[in-house]
């Protein structure tokens, strides 16, 4: 089992613009997904895309079936069940595994890793080649995979964490390092820089004030900062200590940016909207609203063949 890692780094007076793909690390993701194959296993850090790119890329909704697993979730909701019809007569309803076999489409399972035995059990014969993947139901019928059918599996953590039996049928095995650039195009361009320092994307001493916030929480501050102002936002999303704490160390970072020089924390906050604005034209200035492009070869999906 082979396994692909990547990492978008950049330096602390660099800032990434959402549409440069440094190491082409998620094309080579949609790639795969464009390719179907069998058996994807995708981890990483919360809230980088992994899920969102499964669930949207190559794919239409009525082609996908989804569920996110927990420790008390039963192989039968998995499965399918009876369930009483109009003459209340028992009809059978496919669960979303037997639904994906079934129609050949794309099996999303989040958080695989926190399946439990019964679920496991049920698994293994879906992640089998799909000349002999099959599963018996209740009723006596035997549903065999369709032509397309595929799984992707996302998780935070390595699939180490799986049962044996479970990390051997995985085809591809990705880890995320860093968010989508759909991900940060979500964040205003001042907090591009923060957001990848809370991923450890970042060659720096300063990642420290961010260790542990996932994009998500980036991007609820990009919201409520709508709402209710930058200091009241930081607050709001990260509770009063740690919002202050996200809060300064913003101000500190753009005003380092900005080459801009106080003699305390609080003087720089007092001039927040100042050094704010300077940092956001200095990054326009140098990388430019749309972006830039690495000198990195293209990555040509047919290399995957």
């Amino acid at each position: 089992m082979s396994e692909l890692t990547t990492t978008t780094r950049v330096t602390s007076h660099n800032l990434i613009h959402p549409e440069n793909r440094n190491t082409k690390k998620w094309e080579i993701y949609e790639a795969i997904l464009e390719k179907r194959r069998r058996a994807i296993y995708v981890y990483g850090k919360p809230g980088i895309g992994k899920t969102y790119l499964a669930y949207h890329h190559m794919i239409e909704d009525e082609q996908l079936s989804a569920i996110t697993l927990t420790d008390e979730t039963p192989a039968s909701e998995l499965r399918g069940h009876y369930l009483i019809g109009k003459n209340n007569e028992m009809v059978w309803h496919d669960g979303p595994f037997t639904a994906a076999l079934r129609n050949g489409w794309r099996l999303v399972i989040n958080e695989i890793s926190n399946g439990n035995d019964d679920v496991n059990g049920i698994l293994t014969p879906f992640l089998e080649d799909p000349s002999t993947a099959r599963i018996t139901l209740p009723s006596g019928e035997t549903v065999r995979a369709a032509p397309g059918f595929h799984i992707v599996a996302t998780d935070n953590h390595k699939p180490e964490n799986l049962p044996e039996r479970l990390q051997d049928r995985f085809q591809v095995v990705i880890r995320m390092e860093g968010p989508h650039p759909d991900a940060l195009k979500k964040l205003c361009p001042e907090f591009w820089l923060a957001a990848l320092r809370s991923q450890n994307t970042v060659d720096d001493d300063d990642a420290a004030p961010y260790s542990g916030i996932s994009l998500r929480k980036w991007e609820a501050l990009s919201i409520n900062e709508q709402d209710f102002g930058l200091k009241m936002g930081a607050a709001l999303t990260f509770g009063p200590d740690l919002g202050k704490t996200v809060l300064m160390s913003l101000v500190m970072m753009w005003a380092s940016y900005a080459d801009a020089h106080y003699d305390s924390q609080s003087d720089a906050a007092d001039d927040m909207d100042n050094i704010r604005r300077e940092a956001r034209l200095k990054v326009f200035e140098e990388y430019g609203p749309a972006g830039f492009n690495t000198a990195s070869k293209e990555f040509n999906p047919n290399d995957l063949s």
